[in-house]
């Protein structure tokens, strides 16, 4: 049977959907899903992932991420260790600096759609000296959420993000092989998280992900729910809000410096996203 949890049956708060344990799993663990995501660490032991009707082994050293409503579940367990983080997206997605990793694009958004088509070789596993540094991060963020000293949350979020970064780090440095789909299409997204202002195409995008400009567009839908290009102008739009706290800076200038040539364009967008106008926005936040 795949029955599903939510946040609200471990007693998480609406506000700080995040729980981290270290335990033992000494049993099966009948397959199931939740609307939380997971990032698990195995530090020691055996067992057989399941996940979506795919089964692999795991040991100690594999890091994996599992998006929400997924089902996944555990058999043929033996002394398995292991670090089970559970957060709600919305906490790694507004991290803007690490979407700038091709490493976390990767394991964090497009490993886990590859992870069958790449019959589990692009997953993450840490040789010992990594995997000693990780759990260190992990031991801390632990002690936070357990003794919940004052500035709990800020700092598990710093730590979170410190060990998001880590991780990302030796996804590319264990895993850059040329034939790793999701790290070829993370550098693509990569690419564009910097390039932003700069005039972009999908054609552009789609070669460096070394895909069909087709291909490249259901990919991106998958992950993001939008089209590239909609992206672009979304990003530009949210970089402009900052530009338009700086009075000395024409509504032109910060329409061209966000990556957008047309300002009558800019306001029409900006309109359709914030429901007033770029000057309206500036009045009201200055």
């Amino acid at each position: 049977m795949n029955r599903k949890s939510h946040y609200l049956d471990l007693g998480l708060e609406t506000d700080f959907i995040f729980r981290i344990e270290k335990c033992p799993l000494t049993h099966d663990f009948d397959v199931h899903q939740h609307d939380y995501s997971e990032l698990v660490v195995i530090l020691g032991g055996t067992a057989t992932h399941i996940i979506e009707g795919r089964e692999y082994p795991i040991s100690a050293g594999q890091v994996f991420f599992i998006h929400g409503n997924v089902s996944h579940g555990y058999k043929d367990v033996d002394h398995i260790q292991y670090v089970n983080v559970m957060f709600h997206p919305d906490q790694i997605t507004q991290l803007q600096e690490l979407k700038l990793m091709a490493g976390f694009q990767a394991l964090f958004y497009f490993e886990p759609f590859y992870r069958k088509e790449m019959n589990f070789k692009g997953m993450l596993t840490l040789n010992d000296e990594q995997l000693r540094q990780v759990t260190g991060l992990l031991d801390v963020i632990l002690d936070e959420h357990d003794q919940r000293p004052e500035g709990y949350r800020m700092l598990i979020r710093s730590y979170f993000t410190a060990l998001m970064g880590v991780l990302s780090r030796y996804y590319v440095a264990n895993n850059g092989w040329p034939q790793n789909k999701a790290l070829r299409i993370a550098e693509s997204i990569t690419y564009l998280e910097e390039h932003f202002q700069e005039p972009l195409n999908l054609d552009m995008l789609a070669e460096r992900a070394y895909l069909s400009k087709r291909q490249f567009l259901r990919e991106f839908a998958r992950n993001f729910q939008t089209t590239p290009m909609d992206y672009v102008i979304r990003r530009r739009l949210d970089y402009s809000c900052t530009l338009l706290r700086n009075p000395n800076l024409s509504i032109l200038q910060v329409a061209q410096e966000s990556g957008f040539r047309d300002q009558n364009y800019y306001a029409r967008q900006f309109r359709k996203i914030y429901l007033c106008t770029p000057t309206e926005y500036r009045d009201k936040y200055i």
